[in-house]
């Protein structure tokens, strides 16, 4: 077939046609340019803090940690305050005044005597164990106890709180008042669910003085106090005091009357530091043959116990009644804690719609190495578990900051990262979602992909995808809890402060999943309604 000949009357516009789409392509081309650009630029400072951090960890590597707290000013202490009297948080007070206990005492004391101020960082008492192997904190001072694993993988002090007659030296087992006629002694816990602290010591004693008990492990004394209540497990191992403590405020609970032998090689709680840091441990066991010579750890111990006794005691009886009295005395706490769970959600999917926004448009471009880093970043974050990234990302920003860097920011940019790939998918269905035809009826009439997508595209998108941003938002609220694990502050933080403070652990959760229901509930509702408003708008 011979070539067709266009009408004189349409070439200005066929003219005009392959001018736009040259225009369009040129455009294209400098657009993929740009965000190459942007993307090496960004690599680019993301990598420098991390070399010169490298570097400036090459030139301390022959600085012991000692040096390195003494030339700082400050020592950071990990604890888990959630095992009263030995450390656990003051409600009335704020800060590091909240967190309280002999074990607190004694953190002072350590850094007062070495020249230093005191930083604590609260977590759970397996996440203190990590940030220690991973150096983000100088000591551990959370109750620890000797153990022939853990003198493999830390450096532990000299055994302090030593006397054999003192209340706190006694390890036992808290049972259900209605069973004590059924467990008299150990040898009736056989076959029994015993629920254990997850690496602590009470764990090895009823795997080596229990052996025909189903172990249980959980992360917290309050959990093992909940499930030993409900009928989940049938003991719970731990130490005197604390098990009196529950005991006293539970009539449900009580302890057993034997006792786990302790042996002297597990006598007396210790410090923990990092392995290698023999000066460092040198200088704490120094400090602690004086408080063991004065007695200063005993006395500690006692105003511990009389200020946890004299904390908020909820009186009632029933269910309900306990309810009411926690809302009465913890209502700060748990407004506050719904404000920093709904200002983490905000921040997060907020920064998490622009960081997603651009890897959604890097996603829809041509250029295949940078849509598969794009696509292999997304696919990345939403094939892992938020937990397991939070602990990855915090353990590496503590790292590259040297330990500098405050564990709320570390969350929040985990966070960030997290919600950012699921946000990118949202934006780039939504684009996508967006009629074809429109995109080149734009190319038609001579606009730029620029105006294309910012005039035409974009305002269509935004419609179609800002249900599933308050559906994220929505999921956010509920997700912030993870970040309990590091005590900053959010409800499930809360959850377990009224539990240490109360030794009630079903209604603080009552309390605390009722407040997540309202929330989301509410939320969940005002999405629909902008959904059924942007329908009508169709």
């Amino acid at each position: 077939m011979g070539n067709k000949v266009v009408p004189r009357r349409l070439r200005p516009c066929l003219m005009t046609r392959t001018f736009l789409l040259q225009k369009g392509e040129h455009e294209m081309k400098m657009l993929k340019k740009g965000f190459a650009c942007i993307l090496a630029v960004l690599l680019t400072f993301a990598w420098m803090p991390v070399s010169v951090f490298a570097q400036e960890d090459a030139q301390q590597g022959e600085q012991s940690l000692l040096d390195e707290i003494k030339e700082r000013g400050v020592l950071v202490v990990g604890t888990s305050p959630d095992f009263p009297p030995n450390e656990f948080i003051d409600s009335t007070k704020s800060g590091q005044d909240q967190y309280v206990g002999s074990d607190i005492e004694l953190a002072k004391y350590i850094a007062q005597r070495m020249g230093v101020e005191l930083r604590i960082e609260a977590s759970s008492f397996d996440t203190v164990l990590a940030n220690l192997s991973t150096g983000q904190i100088d000591l551990a001072i959370t109750g620890l106890a000797y153990t022939p694993a853990r003198a493999q993988s830390m450096e532990m002090s000299i055994g302090y709180n030593l006397e054999s007659d003192s209340e706190s030296a006694g390890q036992g087992v808290l049972i259900r008042s209605e069973d004590a006629e059924k467990y008299k002694t150990f040898d009736d816990l056989a076959g029994v669910k015993i629920a254990a602290q997850s690496g602590s010591i009470q764990e090895q004693y009823v795997k080596d003085q229990l052996p025909d008990t189903q172990l249980q492990s959980i992360s917290s004394i309050d959990d093992g106090v909940a499930l030993l209540k409900n009928g989940s497990v049938d003991a719970v191992a731990t130490s005197e005091p604390t098990g009196i403590q529950y005991q006293e405020n539970n009539k449900e609970v009580m302890m057993m009357e034997e006792e786990f032998d302790i042996s002297a090689e597990y006598a007396g709680n210790r410090i923990g530091a990092p392995l290698g840091e023999k000066e460092l441990i040198e200088e704490v066991n120094a400090i602690l043959e004086d408080v063991n010579e004065q007695g200063l750890y005993e006395q500690w111990y006692e105003e511990a116990i009389e200020l946890n006794n004299n904390m908020t005691s909820i009186t009632a009886t029933d269910f309900l009644g306990t309810i009411i009295q926690i809302i009465q005395a913890f209502w700060p706490q748990l407004l506050q804690g719904l404000l920093i769970t709904l200002g983490l959600a905000a921040i997060t999917v907020l920064c998490g719609t622009l960081v997603g926004a651009l890897f959604a448009l890097i996603k829809l471009s041509k250029n295949k190495v940078v849509q598969a880093l794009c696509t292999a970043y997304v696919e990345l974050i939403r094939g892992t578990p938020l937990l397991l990234q939070l602990w990855l990302f915090i353990t590496v920003f503590s790292t590259i900051s040297g330990g500098q860097m405050p564990m709320l920011v570390s969350v929040i940019i985990a966070l960030i990262i997290n919600s950012s790939a699921y946000v990118a998918e949202i934006i780039r269905s939504g684009i996508q979602s967006v009629d074809k035809g429109q995109r080149e009826a734009a190319k038609s009439l001579g606009m730029s992909n620029r105006n294309t997508m910012t005039k035409i595209i974009l305002p269509q998108a935004v419609k179609n995808i800002l249900p599933a941003l308050g559906n994220e938002f929505v999921m956010m609220v509920k997700e912030t809890s993870l970040a309990s694990t590091f005590f900053i502050g959010e409800l499930m933080t809360v959850n377990t402060v009224i539990k240490s403070a109360t030794y009630k652990s079903i209604e603080p959760l009552v309390i605390v999943g009722l407040i997540y229901f309202i929330v989301t509930f509410t939320l969940s509702k005002g999405v629909k309604f902008m959904e059924r408003r942007l329908s009508v708008s169709d």
